[in-house]
């Protein structure tokens, strides 16, 4: 029987593994080393907010994968061998497959900033970054002041997630006007008062130079790149968009560009190997049915 083992147990990989159950009785494991099960990853702020749990994330009841015969692994996969069609995990396990789809997601960018790294700085993605702001972002006790840089949907998000913890938040945008590439004039203008009169301390026009760092290795500060100024914080979010997570394929010799590259047909540069979903990058028009089919 033919084996096939999806990378990325987010909303491509489990749709992919859903609708080749439906065309065939082939063998499906999903890897994830995020979670045990897929769970609605918009929904994380809700979770911090206190809407809702983790549990009411999950589309799926757990024995839904069992009954579709679909196989879940929780690990790391830290290379792919594509002459020997085999997976090498973090823990030194392996496991072969037929047909490989990656569908790793995107993952927070980085710009080379100075003290990215430094504890208490990340961005919004991977239910490990929510676990995370429970250390480092629990309450205005424990985070007195929190940074956002970048004005895109997971930023404000992200403020929005602070501010109903009642901590303190500066949030740093490039542009002039808060999404006015996007939005007209007026529009634009009015959101700026909306999150100013929530408290939030928008800075328009500011772009982070550096984070620094205590001796532990905590956050402690940014600097503002245009005024030098030097704003003391506990926490800094960053959400300046998003990039392909291909961290996995880079050791391979899977053709990347940004992503994975793929043809019309979700085919990579290797054969019996697909990608999909924010990870891949398209060199021409896809089909995803066709793709499916494929597989």
């Amino acid at each position: 029987m033919e084996y096939i083992v999806i990378i990325g147990n987010g909303i491509s990989g489990v749709t992919a593994a859903r609708h080749i159950r439906k065309l065939s009785n082939k063998k499906i494991t999903i890897i994830s080393a995020e979670t045990d099960h897929f769970f609605s990853r918009t929904a994380l702020m809700y979770i911090y907010m206190g809407h809702m749990t983790y549990e009411n994330t999950k589309p799926y009841e757990d024995w839904f994968w069992k009954k579709n015969k679909i196989n879940l692994k929780k690990g790391f996969v830290k290379t792919i061998e594509t002459k020997s069609k085999m997976l090498h995990f973090s823990n030194g396990e392996t496991l072969l497959y037929d047909k490989l789809i990656i569908a790793t997601g995107s993952k927070s960018n980085k710009f080379g900033w100075p003290g990215q790294d430094l504890n208490g700085v990340q961005g919004l993605y991977s239910k490990q970054d929510l676990d995370n702001l429970e250390v480092y972002a629990p309450d205005d006790k424990t985070c007195q002041h929190a940074v956002i840089v970048g004005g895109g949907l997971i930023g404000i998000e992200l403020a929005e997630m602070l501010h109903s913890r009642d901590i303190p938040v500066t949030f740093l945008v490039r542009e002039e006007s808060f999404w006015n590439t996007i939005l007209p004039e007026g529009e634009s203008s009015m959101v700026n008062r909306h999150i100013n009169n929530h408290n939030i301390n928008l800075r328009l026009g500011a772009n982070l130079q550096e984070i620094q760092g205590d001796e532990s290795g905590k956050v402690k500060s940014i600097i503002v790149k245009e005024t030098k100024e030097e704003i003391h914080c506990d926490f800094v979010g960053l959400t300046a968009g998003v990039s392909p997570n291909i961290d996995v394929v880079k050791s391979s010799n899977i053709e990347t560009h940004k992503g994975v590259l793929v043809n019309s047909y979700l085919e990579t540069s290797i054969q019996d190997i697909y990608a999909i979903g924010d990870c891949a990058e398209q060199r021409e028009p896809i089909g995803h049915r066709r793709a499916i089919e494929a597989v």
